[in-house]
């Protein structure tokens, strides 16, 4: 059967949930050290400043990684800043000689690819591939199949999506705190590292960073201290309860896993589901679907169907 066509909206601009594994055997984490985390981040860093993007949240783990990111509408873009974009992308004089030489027809192309998310994963993607294989004496391919993408619908999927991401480390049993795992936006985030990511504020009605923070963190370690399922780890009621001797109030919402998050195709309010469906069946690119699918009785609504349902409480 054909692969689903991946969602995305460029017009319009969107909000998606990446997810991407690495080609490895079992047992095999290769993203685990130190170093390939710091380049990773460092390659997701430079082209998220070239393309017309932004980035909320991540978590490198050891065989995959997650990235929450917004791309902007497409729209018209001067030359000249076309052009900035471009020595980015192509530092070296001979590429930019190159460059010099574009006729309107290249220059169009050049505009577009940098509204599209399956244009910002390739150059991801390829540029750690290069580098890995290289530095480690590596050959063939390094990533399994093709990225996964989640188009995510209104900002309480956003806020939601991020605190999963966040909480991966600590579902894996990692660490204790989703704040000590360097790979995660979150370790960012507290160590003053995140300039480059949307502040937290746009997510959180707080009129500080510090108080965004803050809040922030009551959500994550109160979604954190929950198992998902059975056996899974889970932030410690003792580390709970030191925080919430610190100002946590909040409380989190979801007992089971939440796999639509990575499988949904599409997540977001039951308005935006049925809009994306009744896109995708007049393309006829997804004809199994009529009805958007309830997620923790109706907070979210997806595409398509997880096997075990969350619960609110």
């Amino acid at each position: 059967m054909p692969r689903t066509a991946r969602m995305k909206d460029m017009e319009l601009g969107a909000w998606y949930h990446i997810h991407s594994r690495i080609a490895g055997h079992a047992g095999e984490y290769p993203l685990s050290a130190a170093a390939p985390t710091r380049r990773l981040l460092e390659i997701i860093e430079h082209y998220s400043r070239i393309y017309f993007c932004e980035v909320a949240a991540f978590s490198v783990m050891g065989n995959h990684y997650h990235l929450v990111t917004h791309f902007e509408p497409e729209e018209t873009v001067s030359r000249e800043l076309l052009r900035e974009r471009s020595r980015l992308m192509y530092p070296s004089l001979k590429s930019q000689d190159e460059i010099d030489g574009w006729d309107d027809e290249h220059w169009e192309h050049y505009r577009l690819r940098l509204f599209d998310v399956s244009e910002y994963m390739r150059n991801i993607q390829a540029a750690f591939a290069r580098w890995y294989n290289r530095n480690h004496r590596r050959r063939g391919r390094f990533w399994a199949d093709r990225f996964k993408s989640t188009l995510l619908g209104d900002k309480a999927a956003v806020l939601d999506c991020m605190l999963y991401v966040e909480l991966n480390p600590v579902r894996a049993g990692l660490v204790e705190r989703p704040e000590e795992w360097t790979g995660s936006s979150i370790f960012l985030r507290e160590t003053g590292k995140d300039d480059w990511l949307v502040p937290l504020s746009e997510f959180v009605d707080q009129p500080t960073k510090k108080k965004a923070l803050v809040e922030f963190r009551q959500l994550l370690y109160y979604r954190g201290s929950v198992p998902t399922k059975e056996g899974q780890a889970a932030i410690s009621q003792e580390i709970l309860e030191r925080e919430i001797t610190r100002g946590f109030k909040a409380r989190g919402m979801y007992l089971k896993r939440l796999r639509y998050w990575a499988e949904g195709l599409a997540v977001g309010s039951e308005e935006f589901i049925r809009s994306e469906i009744g896109r995708m069946r007049e393309d006829g690119r997804y004809l199994r679907r009529k009805n958007p699918i309830p997620q923790l009785g109706g907070v979210h609504v997806s595409l398509r169907e997880q096997r075990s349902h969350a619960i609110n409480f």
